[in-house]
């Protein structure tokens, strides 16, 4: 958790510094700012930070809870992928809180396809609980983009709790909150 959390700072201060798509290699994948909505993201109640290098995303949520009720956020990512390369997403880990019974589900494709839905139950405590979902996509789906062509990584997710007593967020304590994407790029 310790490590997570010291890799999440360093990403946002770095993020806080620089522009990726200014200082990315053009010769290289790389992330550019996201298109975020949703009634579980509204305008103003979301942040990103990109790596200078532009390989990894962090998007940060104040307001993506649940208590109880069912919210969704709907991210849209353009992905710079060269020439002679394509892109497939790899990693997307979700941090959060949960309290009772809820459902944290997602699905990712590039515009235009089709990819993996995934959902996973989630059980906290009386009091709640802190949890980390972590999802190797790639195991899920060989979803490569065309080769090199511009894409839009799209991630569409939803939490929703069981109970009227549950109650379920997709943040942290420690404000090093939200998701962390990850690419796979090779040559085609």
């Amino acid at each position: 958790m310790k490590t997570l959390s010291s890799l999440m700072t360093a990403i946002t201060l770095a993020a806080a510094v620089a522009v990726p798509s200014a200082q990315a290699n053009p010769n290289t994948v790389y992330f550019q700012a996201p298109a975020i909505a949703g009634n579980g993201c509204p305008a103003g109640t979301t942040d990103f930070a990109i790596t200078p290098d532009g390989q990894t995303l962090s998007i940060l949520f104040d307001a993506f809870s649940a208590a109880p009720g069912n919210k969704t956020c709907n991210i849209a990512v353009p992905v710079h992928v060269p020439n002679g390369f394509q892109v497939s997403l790899m990693t997307a880990d979700y941090r959060g809180f949960v309290k009772g019974s809820a459902i944290l589900s997602r699905s990712y494709f590039f515009a235009g396809d089709t990819g993996p839905n995934l959902s996973t139950p989630l059980a906290g405590s009386g009091s709640g609980q802190e949890y980390i979902q972590s999802d190797n996509v790639i195991t899920s789906s060989n979803s490569y983009s065309k080769c090199g062509e511009d894409v839009n990584l799209r991630i569409n997710s939803r939490i929703r709790t069981n109970t009227n007593s549950s109650s379920i967020s997709i943040d942290s304590l420690d404000l090093q909150n939200g998701m962390i994407f990850h690419l796979q790029y090779g040559p085609c």
